[in-house]
């Protein structure tokens, strides 16, 4: 074999190896920085979906699928997860005769514990089975990404986008924002492939069941209309010449077909639907609007009453949450978007056509969600607009690489400056190890309060007490005491009551203060509300026996009860009703 001949070979060769490798790299990237410690803390909410996960477990196992249901936010993802953990971990549960442990009040916990199982272990199991499923998801959008633009480019903005802060947090706990995120990004991009490369009905079937598996996540995953609306405009704008009546017809019949395959996959994987498909949509679209339109759940405002519908753009709520999107996602990110935005704008001819088509889908998915949680008067948490840190971090990662294409002339020099990015966007986040969430970009960096505290440094306050003498045979009154605090404490946990601070409810607080051994404060929330002052004012005059600080936070303070002065009680005793 001639050197000519051996080379063009040697080629091929190499070319073949590039996928499997870039694979390889993809899921050594995702995995790395999700799987170290995933029982190390618990979130406020987790808790909670354990519960109802237990209950859809139990729900499947008796055949009583109409019980598998959850207000508003179906969570059908999440609770197949914690089912399979169950399965995994405690799988007898589906037949104790236990019946349905109510999840607000925490009965979960203390029957595990009662059959020698840990809840910490079940979160452990749920959530490592969760980032198995986030790095699947992530390697199909690659796959998707890369019909886009070229493989290397995809796998960085793949790379890039998931070692964002705050998504590389929540793909890590239990939540649904992170497979809401991935399911609705893969759903655009399998159309947008659809529609722009062959029409393919893979591609239709994999973007309808990754519509209806959002659904199924949460039943704000309703904003992929948006993206999903403009780029059916823009293929009938570019279609038009076979004739406007042609084109509306045959892509309002994909669209149609688009929906039944949401539809079926909606029935499939939900078996609630299969026995009382009226109940679960109730449930889930009444709960939904009640709440976005008039501020809370059916089970208070007791019907749907479209009269109070409001739908005035909140203005101050779309900054807000944009703020939020800004405090949270680093100035690489900040840059990688403007340069993003620059790309349609540039004299790379390539964005013109189906990248343009990707960069128009990146921005419009960002910004659905964030006007449709500036238009609903329910929370705006940050995690909400979960969709949007990842559709504008993939913009990012694509305005990057292009940028240093452009700067770079040798490959070695663009190569080496993607690794530094790679570093230095991986690290805004490693350095904030376990949690991830709590990030802030230093620009817009917080003094007073950590942004949105989640449940973060309790578990610090648990093991600490968990060391004291009788631990075991010791209580505590803590602020968000369930999971976050419980799971790493032995003791008896009591959960500190908001309404305590009111000034109508003083022996309440008294008696729960009294009856403890340790009172835990948690400062990053209760430091930061207002009708706490005069609480924390009463407590300040105590010495605590040990603070929790994280990020120069004081997160968490607690006291020895006995060591309490009378005094102190006296000005509990004397908190002011709070103006109604």
């Amino acid at each position: 074999m001639d050197t000519a001949a051996f080379g063009i070979i040697f080629c091929m060769d190499r070319k073949k190896l590039i996928e499997p490798v870039l694979y390889i790299v993809l899921i050594v990237a995702l995995l790395t920085p999700r799987l170290p410690s995933l029982g190390a803390f618990s979130t406020l909410d987790e808790p909670y979906w354990l519960s109802m996960g237990a209950n859809f477990y139990y729900a499947i196992g008796q055949r009583e699928f109409q019980n598998t249901v959850y207000e508003y936010q179906p969570a059908v993802t999440t609770m197949w997860i914690v089912a399979a953990a169950m399965l995994v971990y405690f799988p007898e549960y589906r037949g104790m005769g236990q019946g349905y442990l109510d999840y607000n009040k925490g009965w979960l916990d203390p029957f595990m514990l009662e059959h020698g199982k840990d809840p910490l272990e079940l979160l452990k199991i749920s959530r490592l089975i969760q980032v198995l499923l986030v790095a699947v998801l992530f390697l199909v959008l690659y796959s998707l990404l890369k019909r886009f633009v070229p493989k290397l480019v995809a796998a960085f903005a793949i790379i890039f986008a998931s070692f964002d802060p705050f998504f590389l947090s929540q793909s890590r706990l239990l939540d649904h924002e992170a497979l809401l995120s991935l399911f609705v990004l893969i759903s655009v991009l399998a159309l947008a492939v659809y529609l722009s490369q062959g029409h393919k009905p893979i591609f239709l079937l994999l973007s309808g069941i990754s519509a209806g598996l959002a659904q199924l996540t949460k039943s704000s995953a309703i904003a992929i209309l948006a993206p999903v609306g403009v780029l059916f405009l823009m293929q009938i704008y570019q279609e038009r010449r076979e004739g406007l009546l042609k084109t509306l017809i045959r892509n309002l019949k994909i669209f149609m077909l688009w929906l039944a395959t949401l539809v079926i996959a909606y029935f499939v994987f939900w078996p609630g639907m299969w026995v009382a498909p009226q109940k679960m949509l109730y449930e889930v679209y009444g709960n939904a609007f009640s709440y976005a339109f008039q501020g809370a759940r059916l089970s208070i405002t007791n019907e749907l009453e479209t009269s109070q519908f409001n739908l005035n753009l909140n203005t101050t709520g779309v900054l807000s949450l944009a703020g939020m999107l800004l405090r949270r996602t680093t100035p690489l990110t900040w840059l990688g978007i403007l340069f993003g935005f620059a790309l349609p704008f540039t004299r790379d001819r390539e964005w013109v056509g189906a990248r343009g088509h990707l960069f128009t889908l990146l921005w419009v998915t960002a910004a659905a969600f964030i006007l449709m949680f500036g238009v609903a008067q329910g929370r705006n948490s940050p995690h909400y607009i979960l969709c949007s840190y990842l559709a504008l971090n993939l913009l990012a990662g694509l305005g990057w690489f292009h940028v240093l294409k452009r700067l770079a002339a040798r490959k070695t020099f663009q190569y080496a400056s993607l690794f530094v990015l790679f570093f230095a966007q991986l690290w805004s986040a490693v350095s904030y190890f376990p949690y991830y969430f709590t990030y802030q970009n230093p620009i817009l960096y917080q003094r007073d309060f950590p942004l949105f505290p989640y449940g973060e440094g309790l578990e610090l306050a648990g093991q600490y007490l968990a060391d004291l003498p009788n631990a075991k045979d010791s209580t505590a009154l803590v602020y968000f005491s369930r999971g976050c605090f419980s799971y790493f404490y032995p003791g008896m946990t009591v959960g500190f009551r908001p309404y305590y601070v009111d000034g109508l409810h003083a022996q309440d607080l008294l008696h729960s203060v009294r009856s403890a051994d340790y009172l835990v404060v948690y400062y990053a929330v209760q430091g930061g509300i207002t009708k706490y002052k005069g609480y924390i004012d009463a407590l300040s005059a105590v010495e605590p026996i040990h603070e929790v600080w994280l990020d120069g936070y004081k997160y968490v303070v607690i006291y020895q009860v006995d060591t309490i002065p009378d005094s102190v009680f006296e000005s509990l005793v004397d908190l002011k009703p709070l103006p109604q």
